[in-house]
């Protein structure tokens, strides 16, 4: 019963917002702040920028869902990839700033912390985890901006092409396509990749 509960209050969040509804604009925040966090620092790659990003977007999605949208707008409005199409404008606004923020490596952790983690088992895993997980982002980074969006969307946020689709402004059938040469420009710049290190 909970459970049910606690899906049609999610469903119907956009609409409590409108109606002023007490604890909706918390649970809003509560129900999203981590997934657009993380999608804003996965595209920005800075803590403090993807936490000025979320507080932006949920500072314009509940102008609009109090003062810009009517009810009827906020029953109907799909409000997942809504907040996700703020958050990435937002982002992109912001990165426009920094151009050249996108040939800045990701930081790297620590000096000599390598030689000493190896020598725990977990540490190792731990490490080892640490560098697939760079080695991802590196191959992203190569990426157009709209394919490492796509496949950021997809697989990292696990939104559904529908919702994809609302995001990017497109039809749903474009963006699984789109999707599919985003994965394969993917496995090449892994690929690359792995025959860069190799060398």
């Amino acid at each position: 019963m909970r459970e049910n509960r606690t899906a049609s209050d999610s469903e119907g969040l956009a609409a409590a917002v409108h109606q002023n509804v007490e604890g909706a604009i918390e649970r809003l925040v509560q129900h999203y702040e981590d997934a657009l966090f993380a999608y804003a620092l996965r595209l920005l790659r800075d803590r403090f920028e993807a936490q000025e990003v979320t507080q932006d977007a949920f500072i314009r999605a509940i102008r609009a869902l109090t003062s810009r949208y009517d009810e009827d707008k906020c029953r109907v409005l799909e409000l997942k990839p809504w907040l996700f199409r703020i958050t990435r404008n937002l982002a992109y606004s912001k990165r426009k700033l920094r151009r050249y923020s996108a040939e800045v490596p990701l930081p790297e952790n620590g000096d000599g912390s390598v030689q000493s983690a190896c020598s725990h088992p977990v540490a190792a895993a731990s490490l080892e985890a640490r560098e697939q997980r760079d080695l991802m982002e590196r191959a992203l980074t190569r990426l157009r901006p709209e394919a490492r969006d796509l496949v950021l969307l997809r697989f990292m946020e696990e939104l559904s092409y529908a919702e994809i689709a609302t995001v990017m402004n497109a039809s749903e059938s474009s963006v699984r396509g789109k999707v599919f040469r985003a994965l394969q420009a993917l496995r090449k710049a892994l690929e690359r990749q792995g025959n860069h290190d190799a060398m």
